[in-house]
């Protein structure tokens, strides 16, 4: 079946200056904060306008991990980011794609998004075009709310981090948070939790959990986990009745006195929920960093209190 080759184009207008936007989009720690899918992007090489990113996402569709590099040419001043692909899994032969930051006025930027798609021609080839398809322009709305929103988003994010010294191995450690179908035994507030792993360390985990409130609650995370070094999550559904946005990390260091675990999260909070409570957002800000990250430290109490007395 012959190679058959597909192009999209999709554009937005949002009130920024070009160079804004374009360095919203070059910069790969804001990717996480605009696309509300990307769990993790790295930059793994750099060499002046040229630089290769990775990139972990969970595809709707498929309730799965994907994860793609691409080699990136910046090109500032021309106001444009073109990347390809590398090694596309089938049905697609080759990627690539172009966003373009176009100023029609001293403020106001038309965002230009393409994308040319080759694949074997199949039904499934088709199915899988339309849906990166839609996804391009999922992209773009996800990038004109963020840009037309930062200035409320900076206000309402929130971050915090609780670590803790354990004299533990540090694999046995990670094993304790990387094995999800064992968190009902091991985590106090966790009733119950089972993990989807269709690629090596690449996971979907529904879990319920037992809130302060002594509420049930369910939530959906996907995850990428580095063995021995650190996952990275994002809450997919069951997002607090506080939160419009959740996503974390473990990182796992040894160290002269023993492994140094940092677990930490950034919430983005909803105005109106705030409100309601009938809180000001710094008020906010400081009641889930205590209770939400003093359950991060009791988390990590539990791992250093199970693995004692499992090596007594």
């Amino acid at each position: 079946m012959p190679n058959i080759t597909e192009e999209s184009a999709h554009s937005v207008t949002v009130e920024e200056p070009a160079d804004t936007v374009f360095d919203l989009v070059a910069d790969v720690d804001q990717h996480r904060r605009i696309f509300p899918t990307v769990l993790h992007t790295v930059r793994t090489e750099e060499d002046g306008n040229t630089d290769r990113l990775q990139r972990w996402s969970w595809v709707r569709p498929l309730d799965s991990i994907r994860s793609w590099s691409a080699r990136r040419e910046l090109d500032r001043p021309a106001g444009r980011i073109t990347l390809g692909h590398e090694n596309p899994t089938g049905p697609l032969a080759k990627v690539s794609g172009e966003w373009a930051f176009v100023p029609v006025a001293e403020n106001t930027t038309r965002i230009e998004l393409r994308h040319a798609y080759t694949f074997d021609g199949s039904a499934g080839g088709a199915d899988t075009v339309r849906m990166l398809d839609r996804g391009a322009e999922e992209q773009l709305a996800h990038l004109k709310h963020f840009v037309e929103a930062k200035d409320d988003i900076d206000e309402l994010e929130v971050s915090y981090e609780a670590q803790l010294v354990i004299d533990e191995p540090i694999g046995d450690i990670y094993d304790y948070f990387y094995d999800a179908d064992r968190w009902n035994e091991r985590i106090p507030h966790c009733l119950s939790a089972s993990a989807k792993e269709e690629a090596p360390n690449l996971q979907v985990v529904v879990m319920d959990v037992q809130v302060p409130s002594g509420a049930l609650h369910t939530t959906k995370q996907a995850r990428v986990c580095v063995p021995g070094e650190k996952i990275i999550w994002r809450q997919l559904e069951g997002l607090p009745p506080l939160d419009d946005m959740l996503y974390g990390y473990m990182l796992f260091e040894q160290t002269p006195e023993g492994v140094l675990v940092r677990t930490g999260q950034t919430e983005l909070l909803k105005r109106n929920g705030v409100a309601k409570r009938g809180w000001t957002v710094a008020e906010a800000k400081e009641h889930v960093a205590e209770v939400r990250g003093g359950r991060n430290l009791d988390s990590l109490k539990s791992a250093q209190d199970y693995l004692r007395r499992a090596h007594a």
